[in-house]
């Protein structure tokens, strides 16, 4: 599966104007089984993903410009940076500075 940035880039990636939905899992090339080995117990960031959190942001950057009608999801695993509250503050940060 390609990186949400990469997907965000596709045409016709967003089909349905008053909702969008995304999940964060794992970073592209990154097996489950590592990310689990690297990030248990998930109590802290252990490997940041610029590349995430600025498609994170921009989905969040949207969905206010967009109004109160929309609906955006964000969905984060531990297993894309370790820690899924602090990556969703992060990306919430990074769309709030932008």
């Amino acid at each position: 599966m390609p990186a949400v940035s990469e997907q965000l880039a596709l045409e016709g990636s967003r089909t349905k104007p008053d909702l969008c939905a995304a999940r964060f899992l794992l970073k592209p090339g990154r097996r489950y089984e590592e990310a689990v080995k690297l990030f248990a117990p998930y109590d802290a960031i252990k490997d940041a993903d610029p590349s995430a959190r600025a498609a994170g942001a921009t989905l969040i950057k949207e969905g206010r410009a967009t109004g109160p009608g929309r609906k955006t999801f964000v969905y984060v695993n531990n297993r894309l940076e370790g820690n899924a509250l602090e990556t969703i503050a992060a990306m919430l940060e990074q769309a709030q500075a932008d």
